[in-house]
């Protein structure tokens, strides 16, 4: 395998992990940018239910830059396999599988266990809110804040 590919391959699925890496997880105590500094809607409710579940995903670029990571080394080494028409097609099959196992690593890589609390607000309505932090009680109070977008979070 010619080690310049390899070695440019390698950089790229480096940097792609690190852009996995620096995906912040949306909880309640932490918000995104555009969140800061703009009125947030605050309700009050009590936890009467909560369920562990798995996020998946959630990080398109984490996925695309996999995908194409993968699809890259895969490539690459299948362009070391056979010559003439074998080359084209190990080159192809390679990039293929390649690209299908960077964005299933990227996917996993970017999946979280979270907790699916339901709340009861004082208005009388029932709510449920997907969100890995903090961790409440059954029967704790909580505030459900509320942001323009539709983004909700709960927090002590």
């Amino acid at each position: 395998m010619n080690i310049t590919k390899f070695a440019g391959g390698a950089g790229l699925v480096l940097v792609a992990t690190g852009l996995m890496a620096c995906n912040p997880q949306e909880t309640g105590n932490v918000v995104n940018a555009r969140q800061a500094q703009t009125a947030q809607t605050v309700f009050y409710g009590t936890i009467v239910g909560a369920q562990p579940v798995t996020v998946q995903g959630g990080n398109a670029t984490a996925e695309v830059v996999g995908t194409l990571a993968g699809g890259l080394l895969g490539g690459l080494a299948g362009n070391e396999v056979g010559k003439g028409t074998g080359r084209d097609i190990a080159t192809a099959v390679g990039a293929t599988a390649g690209a299908a196992a960077g964005n299933r690593i990227a996917g996993a890589a970017t999946t979280v266990q979270a907790t699916e609390w339901t709340v009861s607000l004082e208005s009388g309505s029932t709510i449920s809110v997907i969100q890995a932090d903090p961790v409440f009680q059954m029967g704790q109070r909580v505030q459900v804040v509320q942001s323009g977008d539709g983004t909700t979070r709960l927090v002590p």
